[in-house]
């Protein structure tokens, strides 16, 4: 009975049947959580039910590496939850329950010029009902959940200063990753070679040119992601230049 859940299928096709209604799935949480959360949660409320919907995210991180290490089959390539949103992942239940502010912008830029790409394009390749499929999805919808519940919940605004220290702690834990990639023959971040499939890493060249590449998105994507939130200040000067 557990064969379906435990063993390996290799059936998920990105942009298949099963992508689009993951896909959606997410979406349609991520907007009913935040909704929820604004027009009938209070404070003590707001900060409980994203704690504990966060847990189970970080939860089924840990479940990947209990069940793998206990079954021997154990990767120190793969399964070490060493990748950007499985670290989100791990620390978001932390940001949202001491609502400490300063990290939350720092993995909001992380979070949503990163790993929202990652259901867009997935790295994924076992088929549902698969636990690593589940653990995938629920893992990506946690995080990206997280970053916008700071916006449309707590209130937050990411700032300039938060882009600055994100781009900056972005480069710091890839020189703190590379190294163990070395050592273990691993690519966590994928700091030693592209991710299997059809990805966003495609368009940026090949190892390691696109490293440098990634230096240059972060600062377009980070930009962009500031735009909305800023508008109101770029917005006259746009309109002068129009005029």
């Amino acid at each position: 009975m557990l064969d379906i859940f435990l063993l390996d299928n290799s059936n998920f096709k990105n942009y298949g049947w099963e992508h689009g209604l993951c896909f959606m799935a997410c979406i349609l949480f991520i907007i009913y959580i935040l909704y929820t959360g604004k027009k009938y949660w209070n404070t003590e409320q707001q900060k409980k039910y994203i704690t504990i919907i966060c847990t189970f995210g970080a939860f089924m991180q840990i479940f990947k590496v209990v069940y793998k290490y206990n079954a021997g089959i154990f990767d120190e390539t793969n399964d070490f939850p060493l990748h950007l949103c499985n670290i989100m992942t791990l620390v978001m239940p932390l940001i949202l329950w001491f609502r400490w502010r300063l990290l939350w912008g720092v993995t909001f830029f992380w979070i949503i010029a990163g790993c929202a790409q990652s259901i867009f394009t997935p790295t994924l390749t076992e088929s549902l009902p698969h636990y690593e499929a589940i653990r995938y999805w629920v893992v990506h919808a946690v995080i990206i959940l997280g970053a916008l519940y700071g916006i449309f919940v707590y209130g937050y605004k990411p700032s300039i200063k938060d882009a600055i220290f994100s781009a900056i702690g972005m480069n710091i834990l890839a020189a703190f990753l590379y190294p163990i990639n070395v050592a273990l023959g691993s690519n966590y971040m994928y700091l030693n070679g592209k991710p299997a499939g059809k990805t966003f890493y495609d368009l940026l060249g090949p190892w390691p040119d696109y490293i440098l590449v990634l230096e240059f998105v972060i600062i377009v994507f980070f930009s962009l992601l500031l735009v909305p939130f800023y508008w109101h200040k770029i917005k006259p000067a746009f309109i002068f230049r129009k005029n």
